[in-house]
């Protein structure tokens, strides 16, 4: 101690180890972590912790591993352990980038594919028109032939009746007689061709009338009914025509009323439809516009409106108002919340942000539409009621929307207000709070609700509204075109029909013109007959033979020419016809030859896989027959999404190749960047070298270096931990040792420290120890054998990020093992000890004494343990300082607890309750009474020295220091029976 009063420590720790220095013992210098969390237990006394980590960390030693070279080989280890992590990540990274784009390249060679499948049914359909085609040139042909030999055979027979004709005009002529009646027959003639005339001019109005009647029922605009009524008129006058000469007036008077009729309420239910479609047209043609707009928008790189929106939007900017869609001027900045972000806004996101002097005449214009043009649903946003410039609070959703309208981000940031953005249930559940996850789970004040993320293609904010958008916007264009095309064309029809029926005159009209036709034809024919009978009374007979047959055969000379004229006409449309199916046939064969060349060259496509189609072309064929504009038309739509599959995925590839430049700093040309096949090209490359060259070069140095750490550890770090197992092994006998020859507690129990190992280690364990037999070599006879798996696991463990201070079995030993203390009992048949349960499960229902016993063992043994004690030494620092010693234990703990201390070798400072000094007394060399003064005030302090002899006198009734007592006291209870059984 002459050292320590040189020195002077400012430092507590230093001053205890050097005290602990000078005071050691034969067994070494005393721990000092161990003392000081020994100490510090056996004046807490309580358990804290677990059982385990008290027998673990307060009475075992720490005995640290020296591993640093060990650590060396495993931070090489790291170090290139973290190269191959990183070049596997990469090659995971890059292999997504080239897996999206070999998608891409799988849906390319589909649409090449099915562009060819579509040529291919385009050919087969085109051949079909063209074998139709040929069929119908065919037929036409042969119409042709037939009403040509028609012609000729009528025109022969027109040609020979006109010959007879003039044959017997010429013969009348030469007669006699013909001198003295030929102005009688002219005035005959002349009143004959006046009735024909006007009986001619009323078939042709007849025939003109019915015309009409049948055109209007031919047009298709017309109802069903008003249809066939037009269409019965129709026939009607078609059948009187038949028979025109044989008909009356009041018969064609009857036909008239009810063609008229007819006609007349065709022309009522043409203006019905016409007012419609007059609104189906101005419809149409709002609709056009808006396609128009929309196609322009997304053009811009904008995503189209609501049919609404739109709509209110036209109607806006058509007042000189210019509104701003909301979704055009924001953006989120975090593109991972965008979808759950949109799917709660929803249609907020397409609101029309108008400016402060606009509002009241966009309020006047929405209000004041018709109810034919009325919008409902649509959302104008005042930009002077927006709270602009107000900064949202820190992880909140509104913090994510930022744009270049300040009025537009203000009111979306609104819509969310306090809403904080929450990764994890905990933080989605914060009481108080409303919260949004990723994935749209909604958490309300009081209310839960689950969004639907809106999907990628439909995002609005910040988006692109090119590819499939660019053509459902040209669709829908193409669409609303047609739709006014069709609109139109039937409005022109109508038109055309109104003209047809306004050619139709009233039928009172009608009727006084066609009398006048019929009065004077029927007038003439009167003349003509009375001056016929003047002729045949007076002139000669052969005359008038010759001037009938003349009359015969002219009359059906003009009924051939007739028929002559009709028989041309069908000829000449048969004619036209077949010129016609033969152009059909030309341009179907022009046609045929352009879809097998467009079919053989979609098949040179270098895409174009041959397999897929044979299998797709079975199964179309099988679905559509001999349907080839079907099959066209499907495999259109299989093309169209496999073109749309690659867009997205090219999409999705060029934005992960855009992350695999910026994360790994790679550099790629612009023809790379621009094109994805240049893209995936390049991606391969990068994923061969990575593969084939740095993963493989680190992987080998890895090895290595696990190798390096394999054999240091068989060097160096197994033996040491193999020499701190077995210090364990004899620190935990020589405790044990001590219990079981100290008395037993309450209840007869005994304490014994118990370690047990850890299944996952037990290996590790086994291997540590058989190189401490067989040594750390391989050899012929094997040694201790490989190195177990969890060695690895471990190695993974301590050289993971952030690992540094975690604890393994490498760094110590102690890991190897469970620890616990047993409770032991003796036997009441076989007085065998026998253990009845463990410390650790105890805890909780025991009494204080049970409870307080153990700990009064532990803090012995993690003392004895930090003194050297356990190694049998009794010479050198043994102190043990205990706070309220044994309060409420009983006698018998007490005596046990004691002797154990005693028997560990240790010094007992300690204060206790006076109650216990008659057991303890025993065991004290000096003790104090404290006591206080009430009338002074002061503490009396009294010390007492106890004497080898007063310790031995309060020791001999003690039945475990002397056994025999417990014989002697047996004999006497035996005397004392004996006497009291003889007789008095």
């Amino acid at each position: 101690m002459g050292r320590l009063q040189a020195a002077v420590f400012q430092e507590a720790d230093r001053y205890i180890r050097a005290c602990m220095l000078e005071l050691r013992g034969s067994g070494g210098a005393p721990s000092y972590e161990a003392f000081i969390r020994a100490f510090r237990f056996a004046l807490r006394m309580r358990f804290d912790k677990t059982v385990d980590e008290i027998v673990r960390n307060d009475v075992l030693e720490s005995r640290p591993t020296n591993i640093k070279k060990f650590k060396e080989v495993t931070e090489s280890f790291r170090r290139l352990a973290e190269m191959v992590a990183d070049v596997e990540q990469k090659i995971v990274d890059g292999t997504a980038v080239h897996d999206t784009f070999d998608n891409a390249a799988k849906a390319s060679r589909k649409a090449v594919t099915w562009k060819a499948l579509g040529l291919d049914a385009a050919r087969e359909h085109a051949n079909q028109v063209h074998e139709q085609c040929e069929g119908g040139q065919q037929e036409a042909q042969v119409a042709f032939d037939s009403a040509d030999r028609e012609f000729r055979s009528l025109k022969d027979d027109q040609e020979t009746a006109a010959k007879k004709a003039a044959q017997y005009r010429k013969l009348r002529e030469q007669h006699g007689a013909h001198a003295d009646y030929a102005g009688l027959e002219g005035q005959i003639r002349g009143h004959h061709d006046r009735a024909e005339r006007n009986a001619r001019g009323m078939f042709d109005q007849l025939s003109q009338f019915r015309g009409f009647l049948k055109k209007a029922a031919d047009a298709g605009v017309l109802d069903e009914e008003v249809m066939r009524s037009l269409s019965a008129e129709s026939q009607k006058l078609a059948a009187l025509l038949e028979r025109f000469e044989q008909a009356e007036w009041t018969e064609i008077e009857a036909h008239l009323g009810t063609a008229v009729q007819a006609a007349q309420k065709a022309m009522q239910a043409l203006n019905d439809i016409d007012g419609t479609l007059y609104q189906q047209l101005d419809a149409a043609k709002a609709d056009f516009k808006l396609a128009t707009e929309s196609l322009e928008r997304v053009k811009q790189g904008k995503m189209p409106l609501s049919p609404n929106v739109e709509t209110l939007m036209r109607e806006l900017r058509d007042e000189g108002i210019n509104p701003v869609a909301v979704c055009d001027v924001v953006r989120i900045t975090k593109k991972e919340w965008q979808p759950a972000i949109e799917a709660y806004l929803a249609s907020n996101l397409q609101a029309l942000l108008v400016s402060e002097h606009e509002e009241r005449r966009a309020f006047e214009v929405y209000r004041g539409l018709p109810e034919k043009r009325a919008v409902y649903g649509a959302k104008i946003v005042m930009e002077s009621r927006q709270q602009v410039g107000r900064h949202p609070e820190d992880g909140s959703v509104a913090e994510l929307i930022e744009g270049t309208d300040p009025a537009a981000v203000a009111y979306l940031r609104g819509l969310f207000g306090d809403m904080v953005c929450a990764t994890t249930t905990a933080q989605a559940m914060e009481r108080g709070k409303r919260t949004l996850t990723q994935d749209g789970m909604l958490v309300g004040k009081g209310t839960i609700e689950r969004l639907k993320p809106v999907r990628e293609g439909d995002l609005r904010i910040g988006r692109d509204g090119g590819g499939q958008h660019l053509e459902a916007a040209k669709a829908r264009l193409a669409a609303c075109t047609t739709a006014v095309s069709k609109l139109t064309a039937q409005k022109q029809r109508l038109e055309a029909l109104a003209t047809v029926l306004r050619n139709i005159p009233q039928e009172d009209q009608v009727q006084m013109y066609l009398k006048r036709f019929w009065d004077e034809a029927e007038s003439a024919e009167v003349t003509a007959s009375a001056l016929q009978g003047k002729l045949q009374g007076a002139a000669d007979k052969e005359y008038v033979e010759l001037g009938e047959k003349e009359k015969e055969w002219s009359k059906k000379a003009r009924q051939l020419s007739a028929d002559v004229t009709d028989a041309n006409g069908r000829r000449g449309v048969a004619e036209n016809a077949c010129g016609e199916r033969q152009k059909n046939v030309d341009t179907a064969s022009a046609r045929l030859t352009v879809a097998s060349e467009a079919a053989e060259e979609a098949r040179k496509d270098p895409e174009y896989d041959a397999d897929y189609a044979s299998s797709h072309w079975d199964v179309v064929v099988e679905k559509h027959d001999e349907n080839y504009e079907g099959m066209a038309a499907y495999c259109k739509t299989k093309e169209t999404e496999a073109l749309k599959k690659v867009e997205h995925e090219v999409t999705t590839g060029s934005r992960l190749l855009g992350e695999f430049l910026s994360k790994y700093r790679e550099q790629a040309g612009e023809q790379v960047l621009g094109d994805w096949r240049k893209g995936q090209a390049w991606i391969a490359d990068i994923l061969k070298r990575l593969r084939d060259t740095e993963l493989l070069h680190y992987k080998e140095q890895m090895e290595n270096a696990y190798k390096v750490s394999q054999e240091t550890f068989r060097n160096d770090v197994a033996l040491a931990l193999n020499q701190n197992i077995e210090a364990l092994d004899l620190t935990m006998n020589q405790l044990n040792g001590v219990l079981k020859e100290c008395p037993a507690f309450t209840n007869g129990e005994r304490y014994q420290f118990k370690l047990t190992i850890r299944p996952h280690f037990k290996q590790l364990l086994e291997f540590v120890k058989n190189i401490a037999s067989f040594g750390p070599q391989e050899d012929l006879l094997g040694g201790a054998g490989e190195i177990p798996a969890q060695f690895k696991e471990l190695l993974d463990d301590k050289i993971a990020p952030g690992a540094g201070s975690i604890k393994s079995p490498l760094d110590d030993y102690r890991k190897f093992y469970e620890f616990d203390v047993e409770i032991i009992r003796d036997d009441p048949l076989t007085a065998k000890p026998k253990v009845v349960g463990q410390l650790s499960k105890r805890l909780g229902p025991g009494s204080g004494g049970e409870h307080r016993a153990p700990l009064y063992v532990i803090a012995g043994a993690a003392l004895a343990s930090a003194y050297r004690l356990d190694r049998g030494n009794r010479d050198g620092i043994r102190l043990i300082l205990l706070d309220e010693a044994f309060n409420k234990m009983d006698p018998t703990n007490i005596t046990a607890t004691m002797r154990y201390l005693q028997d560990l070798g240790l010094q007992v400072l300690m204060a206790s309750p006076g109650e216990n000094l008659g057991v303890l007394t025993a065991y004290l060399h000096r003790y104090y009474d404290i006591a206080k003064d009430p009338v002074r005030n002061v503490i009396l302090i009294n010390g007492h020295d106890v004497t080898e002899e007063t310790r031995e006198m309060f020791m001999s009734d003690d039945l475990d220091t002397y056994p025999e007592l417990i014989e002697q006291e047996v004999n006497r209870m035996r005397g004392a029976g004996t006497t009291a059984a003889q007789p008095v």
